[in-house]
């Protein structure tokens, strides 16, 4: 179970990385979607055309996916970006290591 968590783990901790670059920005910063999706499609870790994809008619998104099996959406009541799961855990792979 060791790698496998701390690989989920870590994942976790960079989307929560990416998701304090705009959360730690004052309110009305923070609140600007369309200038916090400029900055997150330029991160290495963002799958920007899934984003697109997935955002349809949304522009700009308010879910954003991130290329491990996390991701990030804008909470319009809390005015912060929270990380959300999109993927699957393997739960067979807690028995290894």
């Amino acid at each position: 179970m060791g790698k496998y968590l701390d690989d989920l783990w870590n994942d976790l901790e960079k989307t929560w990385d990416l998701a304090m670059e705009i959360n730690d920005l004052p309110e009305a910063d923070r609140s600007d979607v369309a200038a916090a999706w400029e900055k997150f499609k330029g991160s290495d870790l963002v799958d920007a055309a899934r984003t697109e994809t997935e955002s349809g008619e949304t522009k700009p998104p308010v879910k954003v996916f991130c290329t491990n099996i996390y991701g990030l959406q804008y909470n319009s009541e809390t005015k912060y970006w929270i990380p959300f799961r999109h993927g699957d855990i393997d739960l067979a792979k807690f028995t290894e290591d």
